[in-house]
């Protein structure tokens, strides 16, 4: 006979062991546990449809591409960690995004991009002003911040204009960090 404390020590590792088993073994068990499993995850799939339809709606609604700007950004230097973006189109009034240790890690990844805004803008010509700040990973905590600005006029066509922001060295073999853009087309 097991004492209280050999009971809970029992216990907890049936717990553990039944987590490990396999769903397939336990829907073998039970066929209406399978069938109920089979409608949870067809709801959770329908959800999830549901949600990419209502965003797309919502997006053209009041979004619409004819109005629709969208400004992306990427770092292309390693080690450098983000702690601020700003995005200003004409003299509107900037977006600011602020960036956790985990955030500015993720953009490090050689495919990644962030979209830091998404505005309605009317056709024609804007000016765009994005800067940033950040650090290298390695800096010492007393380090200057490395930064930098760029601003350039883009053109706002018909139909939605995104503007991709990198972060990139300013020669292959070194230089300072420094913002270029680049205006995607449709269909290029």
């Amino acid at each position: 006979m097991l004492n209280p404390r050999g009971r809970k020590a029992y216990g907890a590792l049936l717990v553990c062991v039944a987590s490990l088993l396999p769903t397939a073994v336990v829907a073998q068990a039970d066929p209406q546990a399978m069938k109920l499993d089979q409608a949870v995850q067809a709801l959770k799939d329908e959800v999830v449809e549901f949600n990419r339809e209502a965003q797309a709606l919502e997006n053209e609604v009041l979004l619409p591409a004819t109005t629709r700007l969208s400004v992306y950004l990427n770092v292309k230097v390693n080690g450098l960690l983000l702690e601020e973006v700003s995005v200003m189109v004409d003299n509107d009034r900037p977006v600011v995004y602020r960036y956790d240790a985990k955030d500015a890690r993720a953009l490090l990844n050689e495919t990644s991009a962030q979209r830091v805004l998404r505005a309605p803008v009317t056709g024609g010509a804007h000016r765009i002003r994005v800067s940033f700040s950040g650090h290298y990973a390695d800096d010492k905590a007393d380090a200057a911040p490395v930064t930098d600005s760029f601003e350039a006029v883009f053109d706002k066509t018909t139909e939605e204009t995104e503007l991709e922001f990198t972060i990139a060295r300013e020669r292959r073999l070194g230089g300072k960090p420094r913002l270029s853009m680049k205006q995607w087309r449709p269909g290029r």
